[in-house]
């Protein structure tokens, strides 16, 4: 039997979205709390969990005067309402940046000869290197109506207010994929609220892309964006960009940059976490390339449908024991597959479709 896709449905001003958001899902938040917890006391050994866990939310009050004020009051409630404190909502929101990009992620978009209409379609596996049991349990559609910009999907978690695989109202989707980046800082927003500012504002990928760009940043990202007839990556580090577009209707993306003005930024790839389930060979360079070689391997010369980019990102060079998110995009249809896998690689399950907007 497939496991139903959860939905929360988010509107109104920002307090009335955090409550409502805090209120339906506190006690998955609270759970997301104790795997931290877990985790860090796993690190310790002696010490235990919560000194690190203060040190955490130390770090991560940096941020904070980088985020829109109706982005902290809507982080507030979510707090009051799930019974936690801020510091805990904002530290699950700024984890990524706080640790350089730890997932690996791969993601492809086709259009023009590639499709049928020639409409573009967009596909994306998010890998994590822990706290996988939680992701998958707890993966969350949420669609949030603001009462000031567009509505907006968000496919991820509870406490989680970013955009880092999402589709809004206008028809651009969206996938936030790590690059290691020598530049990176704490003074700027964060990279999945960074996003979903842009999708809030955007009506075309090149729109939310121009958005994204003007908001301080923070660490390395590839940013894909696929509207119905245009689908482009901006490679990004904390203060620089390059664009990429597809060529010939095919655009590919993973953990590295492959704009030659970016070349001079490229970072070292972290090692692999402890406890991790990825070996360490998932933690290079040399396996991000592999992973886009693949994918246009695989995405070369034919025509593609939804479920042909299921097949593609569930292709064993591509997906891992980390893959905790598959997602595949139509805008031009408001239309998303979500995978149901139970464990990860979630994208060997079925997929359930979702139709949003009429």
């Amino acid at each position: 039997m497939t496991r139903m896709l959860r939905t929360i449905e988010l509107a109104g001003t920002p307090q009335e979205r955090g409550w409502r958001h805090g209120q339906i899902l506190g006690a998955e938040i609270r759970q997301v709390r104790r795997a931290f917890l877990s985790y860090l006391a796993r690190l310790s050994l002696y010490a235990g969990a919560w000194p690190i866990f203060g040190g955490l939310l130390l770090l991560a009050r940096r941020f904070l005067p980088y985020i829109p004020n109706h982005l902290k009051q809507e982080m507030a409630a979510v707090a009051a309402g799930a019974q936690v404190s801020l510091g805990t909502v904002l530290l699950i929101n700024v984890t990524d940046d706080l640790a350089n990009n730890t997932p690996r992620c791969s993601a492809l978009a086709v259009g023009e000869n590639h499709t049928a209409d020639g409409a573009y379609l967009m596909g994306r596996n998010l890998d994590y290197p822990l706290f996988l049991d939680i992701m998958v349990q707890l993966q969350t559609l949420f669609l949030m109506e603001p009462d000031q910009g567009q509505p907006l999907a968000s496919l991820s978690w509870p406490g989680y207010l970013g955009v880092c695989t999402g589709l809004n109202k206008a028809g651009v989707a969206l996938a936030q994929l790590s690059a290691m980046s020598r530049e990176r800082t704490w003074q700027g927003m964060p990279a999945a609220l960074r996003f979903r500012l842009g999708l809030e504002t955007g009506t075309t990928a090149a729109t939310v892309a121009a958005r994204v760009i003007d908001l301080p940043g923070t660490i390395g990202n590839n940013l894909m964006l696929c509207d119905p007839r245009e689908a482009l990556v901006v490679e990004l580090s904390a203060r620089q960009r390059a664009w990429r577009r597809a060529r010939a209707g095919l655009i590919t993306a993973t953990n590295h940059y492959q704009s030659p003005a970016m070349q001079a930024l490229k970072g070292r790839f972290p090692p692999r976490p402890p406890y991790s389930v990825l070996p360490a060979y998932h933690f290079t360079e040399t396996y991000s390339q592999s992973r886009d070689r693949r994918l246009r391997e695989l995405a070369s010369d034919r025509r593609l449908g939804p479920s042909d980019l299921q097949a593609i990102l569930a292709d064993a060079e591509v997906a891992n024991a980390g893959t905790a998110v598959c997602a595949i995009f139509a805008p031009g249809q408001k239309t998303l597959w979500v995978a149901r896998g139970e464990a990860p690689p979630v994208n060997r399950g079925p997929f359930v479709a979702k139709k949003l907007w009429g």
